[in-house]
């Protein structure tokens, strides 16, 4: 089967990081791939490596570009592609514009939730949602379970060996504190940065936050370092090509987002045995069991967020039996759900070969 994935973004991400696996794991299954992405797309040489035909498209005019959307349509045609994947609002309105304009041929397409805007979505025959609440909202929409899917992101874990150390924060110095994503205001990394302050009055050992990731908050993030006098305990790393070496820095991952349709970094924090502090909104609250798997942390709760960091932080510091335990039975679960293997068969089953 001859597949075309198309995402029309300018950055890392969740979704990139999704699209890039979609192509790999469905090149692996034996089906024949081909890429149409954003001509000045970050992630253009991880489908190089891939080895697979792309087209490189301006899109100057979002939604409405003719130019985008004639190149689409020819790009379909002239591979012969029996199904386009299309990945976030923008992908899935052009591909369905240049799909109406074929009309020798049923090119079936499949469109990618990562948001809870699923409007643009509910054109495509088939919609996958990478959550439960975004899939609800698509069978609201009278979509129904025949058509509509929940598919889980997954995480490579293929020739990987985990080495978990035995942790015990109690004597530890300095403890190392990390949150990675994109510095926008609804990651919360400002409200790690509050909880570091009160941490450091409550604990003789030096606390340190690592930072990983760019974006347009990296300015108030800073001033608000600058007003909490923590210059000396706040390092920004920037964006980080390998998680692994990033992971092996910190000994607690804190995910404080106020909204998470997913949350890629949570796998990561799981195979690189990290014990984990994350808020409970969507997505981290279908990856993880609270206080089985990782600590969470209620976004109802009437006590703020860096106060609820801080309890946690010195659970698992005093507590180096539950920050074991978080570690190994996330891992497990890692493993049971939320790998390539299991992404790779679960898209083999929608996805198969006819012989």
């Amino acid at each position: 089967m001859k597949i075309a994935h198309i995402i029309l973004t300018s950055q890392n991400g969740g979704a990139e990081k999704v699209f890039i696996d979609y192509i790999y794991l469905l090149k692996k299954i034996g089906h024949e791939n081909f890429a149409i992405i954003k001509n000045d797309a970050p992630y253009f040489s991880k489908l190089e490596n891939l080895n697979i035909k792309t087209q490189k498209i301006a899109n100057k005019w979002g939604y409405y570009d003719l130019l985008a959307t004639k190149k689409i349509k020819d790009f379909l045609q002239e591979n012969q592609i029996d199904v386009v994947i299309a990945h976030a609002g923008k992908s899935m309105v052009l591909a369905n514009k240049a799909l109406k304009k074929i009309t020798n041929k049923k090119i079936i397409l499949v469109a990618v939730n990562h948001s809870y805007n699923i409007k643009r979505s509910l054109v495509a025959d088939f919609i996958f949602s990478v959550n439960k609440e975004i899939f609800f909202k698509t069978i609201d929409k009278k979509r129904t379970p025949e058509n509509s899917f929940i598919i889980y992101n997954g995480i490579d874990l293929e020739g990987f060996e985990p080495n978990f150390y035995e942790y015990n924060l109690t004597k530890k110095s300095p403890i190392i504190l990390g949150v990675i994503g994109r510095l926008e205001k609804s990651k919360g990394f400002d409200d790690a940065i509050e909880a570091l302050k009160i941490l450091q009055k409550k604990f003789s050992q030096k606390i340190i936050l690592k930072i990983a990731g760019t974006g347009e908050e990296m300015a108030n993030l800073q001033n608000k370092i600058k007003d909490l006098n923590l210059e000396d305990s706040v390092e920004f790393l920037g964006w980080i090509n390998d998680s692994k070496d990033f992971f092996s820095q910190i000994d607690i991952f804190i995910l404080p987002s106020t909204t998470e349709t997913f949350g890629l970094v949570l796998l990561e924090a799981m195979k690189y045995g990290k014990p984990i502090i994350s808020t409970n909104c969507d997505g981290p609250r279908e990856i993880l069991r609270e206080n089985i798997d990782a600590l969470l942390i209620d976004l109802k709760s009437s006590e703020s967020i860096p106060h609820q960091i801080v309890k946690n932080v010195e659970k698992l510091i005093s507590d180096e039996k539950l920050a074991n335990n978080l570690v190994e039975n996330s891992y497990k679960r890692l493993k049971s759900r939320f790998t390539f293997e299991v992404l790779e068969n679960l898209l083999g089953e929608i996805f198969k070969i006819k012989n």
